[in-house]
């Protein structure tokens, strides 16, 4: 009977339908930078959060079922050789190539004040303006820093997960309500984000323990669904049912790809999804380049040559840059 519960473990490594929303959230954060018209597509990346926290706590959780231990060292390394070398390669690109290019054609590329902070994973502390694609790195850093604050916590993992998870929510409504009183603003804030990724972990570990089901999703999908329209979006609640909303996301997901047969809509998403990290690292630079032509206003032509462009690199069979899970 254990043998067949870890069997049945090492079958659900790939979630159904989450790479399809990888890709929905990489669409949202696009569209939120290349039209003006988009405005709440940078929740896309609320939802990366979400989606990462939620698929590393199962992973971890299956890990720890499965040989009895979690490998932090494992850990940091894959992220490493996955999250690394893209990161300052489009690092270096940004700082020095784009400069240098655009003082040969005369156009103005603006950068940052501390570049410093980039080169840390601490993007998300510059404030000052730069050019568009050095933008894409701030959500990079939350992501680096809260990658430490899990190899911390997953000490705590196998007695003690279900009070990181609350301790970690607990921790962002006193920086939400201290942030408030102080006026800082700090959307960037990996503490800003602990309600995406509290509220993804939980999600994690509910879906390791089977407690989902279709009638509590629908529910759950709805309510949030309701709330979502009547929370402001600068009240501490409104961050906590996003997150729920996401995670409901991620369960009715799972459950419709499951039910519904392959075609080639889900099988194109679910193939792109697996490569939004390259998609979503090399957007910015497509954008930026295209936004210098003449088309950038003509949306219905400028938008599908974006694509076009960032689809091509980073879903390259011989170069592909696949996600960091």
């Amino acid at each position: 009977m254990e043998r067949q519960i870890l069997q049945e473990k090492k079958r659900k490594k790939h979630i159904a339908g989450l790479d399809s929303l990888r890709f929905l959230a990489f669409l949202m954060v696009f569209l939120f930078h290349s039209t003006k018209v988009f405005y709440f597509g940078f929740l896309g990346v609320d939802f990366f959060f979400v989606l990462s926290s939620f698929l590393l706590t199962y992973l971890a959780l299956r890990e720890l079922e499965v040989n009895k231990s979690f490998s932090q060292k494992n850990f940091f390394f894959r992220r490493v050789l996955r999250i690394f070398p893209l990161y300052f390669l489009v690092l270096i690109i940004c700082l020095w190539l784009l400069p240098f290019l655009g003082n040969q054609v005369g156009l103005e590329t603006q950068l940052p004040v501390r570049p410093w902070l980039f080169w840390v994973f601490l993007a998300n502390y510059e404030n000052s303006p730069y050019i568009l694609p050095l933008k894409f790195l701030w959500s990079v850093a939350v992501e680096e820093q809260f990658y430490l604050l899990f190899l911390i916590l997953s000490l705590a993992f196998r007695k003690h997960i279900l009070g990181v998870i609350l301790g970690l929510a607990v921790a962002y409504l006193l920086y939400f309500h201290i942030d408030a009183y102080f006026g800082w603003q700090q959307y960037k804030s990996v503490f800003f984000h602990l309600a995406n990724f509290s509220f993804g972990m939980l999600g994690g570990w509910l879906y390791f323990k089977n407690y989902q089901n279709p009638a509590a999703t629908f529910i759950s999908l709805f309510i949030s669904s309701v709330l979502l329209y009547f929370t402001a979006y600068d009240h501490w609640f409104f961050n906590i049912i996003l997150s729920v909303w996401f995670v409901s996301m991620i369960f009715f997901t799972e459950f419709l790809f499951r039910k519904i047969p392959t075609n080639p809509v889900t099988a194109l998403t679910e193939y792109l999804g697996k490569y939004t990290y390259g998609l979503y690292m090399y957007s910015g630079i497509v954008i930026i380049l295209i936004n210098k032509l003449p088309i950038s206003d003509m949306l219905l032509l400028a938008i599908p040559i974006k694509l076009v462009l960032i689809f091509g690199p980073p879903t390259y069979p011989s170069i592909g840059l696949k996600n960091i899970f």
